[in-house]
């Protein structure tokens, strides 16, 4: 939203600067006003070229700031469960220097596919229904972004059971779409936390959107 009202801004003031909105054969063109002097109408033809130069930029930078997350060039991602443990406490399963927690069950991680990994960015990235939140947080399931020398760059952690998540880099979203979480862990054949099954998770995170904070 931060691209389009910077757009938004740019063009206002171009009208006010530089022209306004005028017909021309039953078409809202925009275009500088003529001051009867060529010097000056030439002086302000390049300002306003210029100008709609400078408005494009900011647009295809805006525009596309959501879909960049993580903003980091990365080569694959991969998806990780550890089992259900009450004796861990809730701790963390993403340690310090984006470390697996060593009873992670898949060692080396399932890939995601091109087409999974749009949905995990779209998950975790821009506008969501809000739901109630759990003050608990014990996460059992993540993703994690590495580039082409298989280092790690960017991590979602998730708790399913609490309906929690952290994100590396932070993520502009206030909430996240934890169905579509939810169902690349089951295309990819793990566990999500406690639940047994997409359909039970998915009716507790339907009744979610209708509670606050429990």
């Amino acid at each position: 939203m931060r691209g389009w009202s910077a757009v938004a801004a740019a063009i206002y003031t171009g009208f006010t600067i530089f022209g306004s909105p005028c017909v021309y054969r039953g078409m809202h063109v925009i275009a500088p006003p003529r001051t009867g002097c060529p010097y000056l109408d030439q002086l302000m033809k390049t300002l306003w070229i210029r100008f709609a130069m400078f408005a494009m930029v900011l647009w295809s930078g805006g525009v596309s700031a959501a879909e960049e997350w993580p903003g980091l060039p990365f080569a694959e991602v991969r998806a990780y469960a550890w089992p259900v443990d009450k004796t861990k406490g809730g701790g963390r399963v993403i340690m310090p220097g984006m470390k697996l927690r060593e009873d992670v069950i898949n060692k080396d991680g399932a890939v995601l596919s091109p087409d999974q990994i749009k949905r995990l960015q779209a998950a975790v990235t821009g506008d969501h229904a809000e739901h109630g939140l759990m003050r608990c947080y014990s996460p059992h399931n993540a993703f994690i972004f590495y580039d082409t020398g298989k280092r790690p760059v960017a991590f979602v952690e998730i708790c399913f059971d609490c309906v929690g998540s952290a994100t590396e880099p932070p993520t502009a979203a206030k909430w996240k779409d934890f169905s579509a979480l939810a169902k690349i862990f089951v295309e990819l054949k793990l566990p999500m936390g406690s639940w047994p099954d997409l359909e039970k998770f998915n009716s507790f995170f339907k009744s979610m959107k209708r509670n606050t904070v429990r």
